[in-house]
């Protein structure tokens, strides 16, 4: 060490000096900001809520059996969704389109055909496309009655808002609950539209 520094560092006491750096770290300066965490609470709570399940699973993908029955659950999960879905897809595909022969034009349908195949329907239990190929005869129909000019993309509240008949409102209630929202057709809805048909036809061509 240098002659000029020696008296200097022989004045300095260690403990001193590490107490002094003891409370010069441990001041407000030195400290972290103490940051508001609002949702602290919640998120420790749903924590505790959750860490059983991940330890559930985690003990169960720790041996090979564990592992099989989780990929069969995920294999089971994936095949309800796309049964869902290929339902939802099947019932849009027998919607007011119903009937319709792959390219054939609108005026090659036969409504009386359509009526055929819904009393077959509904002889074999089938009541949601019973009521559906009846709905698709009965707009064919009104069709060749003049009353609407049908289209397979055509709506029932733009029938409804064309006819503007009471026996048809019902009729579109029904039909738009069991195709789109998913209610199963009843032997009184079948039987009901079977009656009104006739009805809501004749009354339209009477206009």
């Amino acid at each position: 060490m240098s002659p000029r520094w020696a008296p200097i560092a022989g004045q300095v006491d260690p403990d001193r000096a590490r107490d002094q750096a003891r409370d010069i770290l441990g001041s407000p300066r030195y400290k972290p900001a103490d940051v508001p965490r609002p949702f602290e609470g919640a998120l420790d709570w749903l924590g505790d809520r959750l860490r059983p399940i991940g330890d559930f699973f985690s003990r169960i993908a720790e041996s090979l059996a564990g592992k099989i029955v989780l990929a069969a659950v995920l294999a089971g999960i994936v095949t309800v969704i796309a049964l869902l879905v290929a339902r939802r897809r099947a019932a849009s595909d027998t919607g007011i389109g119903a009937g319709r022969r792959r390219g054939a034009r609108d005026e090659d349908v036969d409504p009386g055909r359509l009526e055929r195949d819904a009393d077959a329907a509904e002889r074999r239990g089938d009541l949601d496309t019973a009521l559906r190929l009846r709905f698709r005869a009965g707009l064919l129909r009104l069709d060749r009655a003049g009353a609407i000019s049908f289209r397979p993309s055509i709506t029932t509240g733009q029938v409804a808002r064309r006819l503007r008949l009471p026996a048809f409102d019902d009729l579109a209630v029904t039909f738009d609950a069991v195709a789109y929202g998913g209610r199963r057709a009843s032997a009184t809805d079948v039987s009901s539209a079977r009656a009104a048909w006739p009805r809501v036809v004749e009354q339209a061509g009477d206009r």
